[in-house]
């Protein structure tokens, strides 16, 4: 099985069949990272993100990754005569095909080309444990010989919602859903019946989901939809504001908005960092204006502590909303929080009875994966370590960039990093900045030049996982090398 690292070969100047190909445009959970290209799917009649402008040629690493990765593209050439665009997520729009994985173990995977990869991906966050961790393989198949849907409540729904309710300070109810969209659907809905209010106050750059009141305002220049297709009333309900203490007062003043909802890490699993004191900030305007204070922890949950970025910051919001590591990898989402606010779904609060149905909330299948990974993540050494291990290679990455004489930086918090290109740090650059990204032809080339050099970027940032080693960290800082001189060869930067 070769691996990921490739020959600089004498055809480089030659023209690929293909063009080039493109990091994916938009991070999951809204954001396109540093070094990705601007976020979500291209508007209709334009290219796909990264894409070569139309007449320009597409850089040389992207042409060689393309000419190398056929079966990636024939595997796209069949799914885009199925499917819009070729994808099941927005984020894996790429030009001219995404990468195709055949199986993952650990902090590998290995494409449908044979190509071995480290992966910063982890399911898009989901696996703080690494790719078929052994517990949670065996917890799904010993649940899926007992029943798959039993149509019924079950005991594994009550267990996984004492793991939560111990390890989130928050949480003294849960209900759980079948994503992180779902999940800050459901907070919002409860905010709304808690209150008797209907506006919601959301944080320029923040991502929340894909439905109607969450998709506006996450991507620059932050004042408007962030799709077609929204109802013509929407915008009156949700109201953007910049994470400034000021500006939340202000929205705040009229007395009424539902809830204020954020990602407690800055927009972006941190890709745009919130000023110092603004969580407590907006605890307690929050709490004077009687709005409800949501942390959407679908990424930070579980990975920045057991507790999420909650408990790092000692500072306990009103609702919280989950996903990803609390599934275990699996399909799954959840709102916990205030037992009085939850109660509403059960008839026996205080107001109205809110209602949410759901085919698959609690599935037996991702609560056993949840269980299983909620368990081993408990304790807190595997934040611990995957955190270690990303400060060091967050050091040894900014090193490999003063060494290449190339502006830029890593930078991050907990398990992440982000790539950062250009003299100016996070704190000198402001949210539509960080979060518009690299030049399209950049970001495609990066993207490229890591996977040819057996590294899968998301977007210029990844996650880290208990699965990772020191190995890992040195092979991804020696592709970060070797794709920063093929950069500085084409004259990219």
């Amino acid at each position: 099985m070769r691996t990921g690292t490739r020959k600089d070969a004498a055809d480089d100047d030659r023209k690929a069949a293909p063009e080039g190909a493109a990091a994916p445009g938009a991070a999951t959970r809204g954001a396109a990272a540093p070094g990705a290209a601007a976020p979500g799917a291209a508007a209709p009649g334009a290219a796909a993100p990264g894409a070569a402008a139309p007449g320009a040629a597409a850089p040389r690493l992207v042409a060689r990754w393309a000419r190398e990765n056929p079966r990636s593209a024939a595997l796209h050439a069949r799914a885009r005569r199925l499917m819009p665009g070729g994808v099941t997520h927005d984020v894996r729009l790429a030009a001219p095909f995404p990468v195709a994985v055949a199986r993952a173990e650990g902090a590998r995977k290995w494409d449908l080309d044979g190509h071995e990869l480290i992966c910063y991906v982890l399911g898009h966050g989901s696996l703080l444990l690494g790719h078929g961790h052994p517990a949670v393989v065996a917890a799904v198949r010993q649940q899926a010989t007992r029943s798959f849907h039993p149509g019924a409540c079950h005991e594994l729904e009550s267990e996984w919602a004492e793991l939560v309710i111990r390890l989130v300070p928050s949480a003294e109810r849960v209900r759980f859903t079948s994503s992180g969209t779902e999940a800050s659907l459901l907070a919002l809905r409860l905010a709304r019946a808690a209150t008797g209010r209907g506006k919601v106050v959301k944080l320029a750059g923040h991502f929340h989901g894909w439905h109607d009141q969450a998709a506006m305002g996450a991507d620059p220049p932050f004042d408007g939809p962030d799709t077609a297709g929204l109802p013509p009333g929407t915008m009156s309900s949700v109201v953007t504001v910049p994470a400034q203490e000021a500006a939340l007062a202000g929205a705040l003043a009229a007395g009424d908005v539902a809830a204020v909802i954020m990602e407690p890490s800055g927009a972006a699993w941190g890709t745009v960092p919130l000023p110092a004191g603004f969580l407590a900030a907006a605890r307690r305007l929050a709490g004077q204006h009687g709005a409800l204070l949501v942390f959407d922890e679908v990424v930070t949950g579980f990975r920045w502590a057991p507790g999420g970025v909650q408990e790092v910051a000692g500072i306990r919001p009103d609702l919280t909303v989950l996903g990803k590591i609390l599934a275990g990898g699996m399909p799954g989402g959840a709102v916990c929080g205030r037992a009085d606010v939850l109660d509403l779904l059960s008839g026996s609060g205080a107001g109205p009875r809110v209602a949410h149905p759901g085919t698959h909330n609690a599935h037996p299948l991702s609560a056993a994966a949840g269980i299983a990974a909620l368990g081993l993540a408990a304790g807190g050494e595997a934040q611990d370590e995957a955190a270690r291990l990303a400060a060091a290679l967050r050091g040894e990455l900014t090193a490999v960039f003063e060494r290449s004489g190339v502006a830029g930086r890593a930078y991050g918090e907990s398990s992440t990093f982000h790539l950062l290109f250009g003299p100016a740090g996070p704190a000198e650059l402001g949210p539509a900045a960080l979060k518009a990204g690299l030049a399209p032809a950049l970001s495609a080339a990066l993207h490229c030049g890591m996977l040819r050099e057996g590294v899968h970027l998301f977007h210029g940032s990844g996650f880290l996982s208990t699965a990772h080693s020191e190995r890992d960290a040195e092979q991804t800082a020696a592709a970060l090398a070797a794709t920063l001189r093929q950069l500085q060869a084409e004259g990219l930067v």
